[in-house]
This record gives structure tokens, C-alpha cells and sequence, in this order.
């Protein structure tokens, strides 16, 4: 074994010992963590700050004596749309004090009074933008030790005819211990919703690097914004946001609107994923969406119907994107795969899809059994999970497209490159003569300039070829400065010889401009006194005539051919020759 093979073994060796000594320091503290927590469990601080808080969801009454159903007051038959209506209660007699009339309403506007008096009403906020609704809304409103036994009323009215209006989770008691059980119940579905959003946006971001090499997939990006339109949904259904600001219904129009923004990344990235045999899914499904956008907006600030209302046609659009969801990871998972990756994307893909189903399943079944707090809890996670899974797998197979994509610049590289100098090479100026062949009647102007650089085969034999790359090199330095200045190409097409294209208005001036430049490069490199390399290139150039018929560019080629060497036959006859020249140097 060699030495850098022994090194290796000693470096695995004591990365193991490194591994095992973490994993026992980790192994301690989860051990301490779990000891703890079981040995000294206690009352939690927000069990504390509810102590005391009671239901207080029974024995509402409506004006007419009848039992008030709280949670479905859009289900009772006393109770009409659009008409002011009063369910009372009475205040218990040991009221105590710091006691606060606590509940959730839904679809409603309201004023709390107690014995007669206004004790508590939203404030409103109006805009041509909102719902009818003031959405979903906690409210906390004050008690005092002397309303013992006084009549609390809520005047409310029901905004639509159909949807649901409800006062509920009516609790009586600490403001602040509800607020604190409210956000720790919820407190893994809003955190769920925050991966949700930052998954969201870490595929986003991950979409840019992704495509800069290759023909533009852009999975990562569809799958990203799914997942930011699922998560503010999410986040706006959790009832937490309110408590951040009191526009309630602005958050009610996110709400609304977050589902509107779904179908469309989820088709086009079940396209970029999987691909749709059918070329008319896309644009359908696509169309569908912008046009049911476009209904809901007009109807909502024309007054027919608000957002709100109009969610049967959100909900439709929603049930063609979850069976397109479906159709396309089915097909997927039953279709036959004979590379060992895309195996490993089906897998990965497989887990996300286990992960939602399952995630379903366990929810629905909660609902029945009756826990309705939080009816979408692991529909959330099982969600997180499909995003988490769906997105890596685009992102794994985006990154080895990426490294394909690299080889194949790196061979385009070798085969229109030159090596040494990195400008084009031949092959590349023959299929950029060919390119313009065909478009020189369209043109308004081709140029083609050569170079030849001097002295190249007497520094080679007496100074040695790396010195005659140093010479080559210079010299493609300077050609290219010069032609790019004007906007053109440069190509090396052969061992000493250069050929510069320029292509557009003007042509004839900007070569004049260019070889000026050329010449004070060249003239200002061998100006430099420790500079021991002459660079002394020829140079001409010739301007494709459209008004020749017969004219091809070949023969433009031969013209600046023939006055470069024109010039290098004068540039020879008046510079000092290369062997005397190098003798002064050395």
C-alpha cells in the first residue's frame, strides 16, 4: 500500500472513533432528555393559565325560546340570512374576576352585549377587495365580578344564504390561558405549514442552479410553488394569522385565493415530472384555471358573488388537479423502469405518495371518532412528507442531468475550441462560414479579417515550443481584444494563423477600428522593455460585395488571405530579422 493509501486508512479509522464517541455523547443526553421529562412531569404553564375556564357552548337561547345550536346557526330554521337575530345567556353567579367571554365566529357579524349594554364589536374593515364576511375571528371580551348573573346577547347576522355561520369553542374564563392552548394545539400544524413554505421556497431557489447547463425543467420550480400556495392555505385555515392582525378579512381573501393558485404549478409540474401523452391536458387544464380566476374576480367587484361564494368552482378545479395528481403517480409507479436511478426516483416518489395517502386515511378517521379541532392535522404532514419526497427526487434527477450537461460542454468545448488559445477553432469557422452562406443576402454586412504570426517556426526551433506557446498565446490575445472590440468572432485555423468574422452594420469601419486597436495592442505590448517575446503579426481583411451575385464567402476568405500575406511580406522586409533580434535580447 502507498503512502497516501496508509494515510487514508489511518484518517477512516480515526473518524470512526470520532463517530462512535458522538454517537454515545448523544446517546447520554436523548437518556437525560427522556429521564427527565418522565420523572418530572408537572402541570404545563398553559394548563396553569386555564385553570378555572369552562364550556360555556350550552344553554344559548334563541328571542324566541328556542335552543340555539352554536356551531350550525346557519342549520336553524329561526335563523335567516341577512337578518339581524339575538341568541342570549345568562352569566353564572361566582363570576369572579379576570374572566372573559371567550369564542370563534365564523361568517358572521356580531355585537356582544351585556345586560343591554355594547360590550364588545369588531372593528370593520371595508374594501372593494374584502368578502361580504368578516371570516373567522377569536374573540375575548371582557367580564367584571359585578355581571354575575346578567344577561349576555350577540346580535349577529349571517352573511350568505348557503355557507356556514357558527359561534363556537365558547368558553368562559382566562383570555390568556385560551390564547396560549389555542396556539399549542395548533402548534404542529402551523409549524407543518412552515416547512410546508420553506420547502417551498428552498425548491425554488434550488431551481435556478438547476438549469443554468441544460434545456429548462423546471420541476423544482412547479414544485416549489405548490407548495407555497399549499402552505398559505394551510397557514390561513389554521386560525392562527388572526391573531397577528385584526384584518380578518383580508386574510379570508388569502385563503380564498391561495386555493385559485394550486392546479396550475401542480399540471405543469406533473407535465415536467411525468409528461402527459395527451398534449392537451396542459393547456386545458391551464385555461380552465386563468379562466375560472378571471369569472371569480369579476363576480366578486361587480358584486354577484364574492370569492367566497364562488368556491364550488374553486373546489372543481381543485378535484381535475388531484385526479391529474393521481393519474400521473400511478401511471408512474406502474410503469417499468430499467435504470437503477429512475428505480430510486419511483421509490423516493412512492414514499411521498404513502405518506399523503396514509396521512388521509388517519385523518378521516379522526373526524369520525370526533376530533374536530384539527381535521387536517396529518393531512399537512403527509403533505410535507410529498413535497419533501417529490422534490428530491426532481432535484436528484435535475442534478445528474446537470453533471450530463457539463460533459456535453466540455466535449462541445473540444470540438469547437482550440486548446491553447480557447478561441474558436477551425471546425467552428467552417460551420460559421456555412451559417452565413445561407444568410449573407440578409445581412446587412459580412467582414472576414486574417492574422499570420511571424517568426512562430524560428522561436519553435531555436527557444523551444513552450516559448512558441507563449508566442501563440500573446498573439490570440491581442487578435481577440481587438475583434471583440468591434463585436466580432475569433477563430485559431491553424498553427500560426487567425480569422476574425464580423457580422452587422458598418462592417468596413469596424475593421478599420478593430486592426487600429490591433496594431496599438501589438505595437504596446513590444514597447515593453523586460518583454523578451516580439509579437509581430500580419494581418488583412475583405468585405463581402452583395451586389455580386456569383460572390460566395470563400472567396471573401481567399481575398483577406491574399492581402495578409500582402502584408506580411512588407511586415518582413522591414522589421529586424527574428535571429538578430533575439540575439540582442539574449
Amino acid at each position: 500500500m502507498d503512502r497516501s493509501g496508509m494515510e487514508n486508512g489511518k484518517k477512516r479509522k480515526k473518524n470512526q472513533i470520532y463517530h462512535a464517541a458522538y454517537a454515545l455523547m448523544a446517546a447520554v443526553f436523548l437518556f437525560m432528555i427522556i429521564w427527565a421529562a418522565v420523572c418530572n412531569r408537572g402541570q404545563s404553564p398553559t394548563a396553569l393559565l386555564s385553570e378555572g375556564n369552562v364550556p360555556f357552548d350550552e344553554g344559548w337561547r334563541m328571542e324566541d325560546g328556542v335552543a340555539a345550536d352554536m356551531e350550525h346557526l346557519h342549520e336553524m330554521p329561526s335563523v335567516e340570512p341577512y337578518r339581524e337575530q339575538s341568541v342570549y345567556h345568562s352569566l353564572p353567579d361566582d363570576l369572579g374576576e379576570g374572566k372573559s367571554l371567550c369564542f370563534r365566529s365564523k361568517n358572521i357579524s356580531y355585537q356582544v352585549y351585556v345586560d343591554g349594554e355594547l360590550r364588545y364589536e369588531p372593528t370593520i374593515s371595508e374594501s372593494r377587495v374584502y368578502n361580504r364576511s368578516l371570516g373567522t375571528r377569536w374573540s375575548y371580551v371582557p367580564l367584571y365580578r359585578e355581571d354575575a348573573g346578567e344577561l349576555v346577547e350577540i346580535r349577529f347576522q349571517t352573511v350568505y344564504k348557503d355557507a356556514r355561520a357558527c359561534i363556537d369553542h365558547l368558553v368562559l374564563g382566562s383570555a390568556a390561558g385560551e390564547i396560549t392552548g389555542i396556539f399549542t394545539g395548533k402548534a404542529v400544524a402551523f409549524s407543518t405549514c412552515l416547512l410546508l413554505l420553506f420547502a417551498g421556497l428552498l425548491l425554488i431557489i434550488a431551481d435556478i442552479p438547476a438549469n443554468l447547463q441544460m434545456d429548462k425543467n423546471h420541476e423544482l420550480l412547479y414544485l416549489g410553488l405548490f407548495a407555497i400556495s399549499i402552505a398559505v392555505w394551510c397557514l390561513a385555515e389554521t386560525n392562527l394569522l388572526q391573531f397577528y392582525t385584526n384584518d380578518s378579512r383580508l386574510l379570508q381573501i388569502v385563503s380564498c385565493c391561495s386555493l385559485m393558485m394550486i392546479p396550475i404549478p401542480l399540471v405543469l409540474y406533473l407535465d415536467a415530472a411525468f409528461g402527459f401523452q395527451k398534449k392537451w391536458v396542459v393547456p386545458i387544464v391551464c385555461g380552465l384555471s386563468v379562466a375560472e380566476f378571471a369569472i371569480c374576480t369579476v363576480l366578486h367587484f361587480t358584486g354577484g358573488k364574492d370569492y367566497h361564494e364562488t368556491l364550488t368552482l374553486t373546489h372543481v378545479m381543485l378535484a381535475i388537479s388531484a385526479a391529474l395528481l393521481l393519474y400521473a403517480i400511478f401511471k408512474n409507479a406502474l410503469s417499468t423502469r430499467e435504470s437503477k436511478v429512475r428505480n430510486v426516483y419511483k421509490a423516493i416518489r412512492t414514499v411521498g405518495l404513502m405518506g399523503i395517502s396514509f396521512a388521509t386515511v388517519i385523518d378521516i378517521v379522526r373526524y369520525y371518532h370526533g376530533h374536530n379541532s384539527d381535521s387536517a392535522m396529518f393531512v399537512r404532514i403527509g403533505l410535507l412528507i410529498f413535497i419533501l419526497c417529490y422534490g428530491s427526487a426532481s432535484l436528484e434527477k435535475m442534478v445528474n442531468a446537470v453533471k450530463l450537461g457539463t460533459k456535453a460542454e466540455f466535449v462541445s468545448q473540444l470540438a469547437y475550441h482550440d486548446g491553447l488559445t480557447g478561441v474558436g477553432n477551425r471546425t467552428a469557422f467552417q460551420e460559421r462560414l456555412e451559417e452565413l452562406e445561407g444568410q449573407k443576402k440578409e445581412l446587412a454586412g459580412i467582414a472576414i479579417v486574417m492574422f499570420d504570426v511571424n517568426d512562430l517556426k524560428y522561436v519553435n526551433d531555436n527557444l523551444g515550443h513552450q516559448r512558441g506557446d507563449e508566442l501563440i498565446v500573446g498573439s490570440a490575445n491581442i487578435v481577440k481584444n481587438a475583434v471583440e472590440s468591434e463585436e466580432g468572432s475569433v477563430f485559431r485555423i491553424g498553427g500560426d494563423e487567425f480569422a476574425g468574422i464580423l457580422v452587422g452594420e458598418d462592417v468596413e469601419g469596424r475593421c478599420a477600428s478593430a486592426l487600429s486597436r490591433f496594431k496599438q495592442l501589438m505595437d504596446g505590448h513590444n514597447a515593453v522593455k523586460k518583454q523578451f517575446l516580439r509579437i509581430s503579426i500580419a494581418s488583412g481583411y475583405a468585405v463581402y460585395d452583395k451586389s455580386a451575385d456569383d460572390e460566395k464567402l470563400m472567396d471573401v476568405y481567399q481575398q483577406a488571405d491574399v492581402r495578409m500575406y500582402e502584408n506580411k511580406k512588407q511586415i518582413k522586409s522591414e522589421q529586424v530579422k527574428p535571429a538578430e533580434y533575439y540575439a540582442r535580447k539574449q
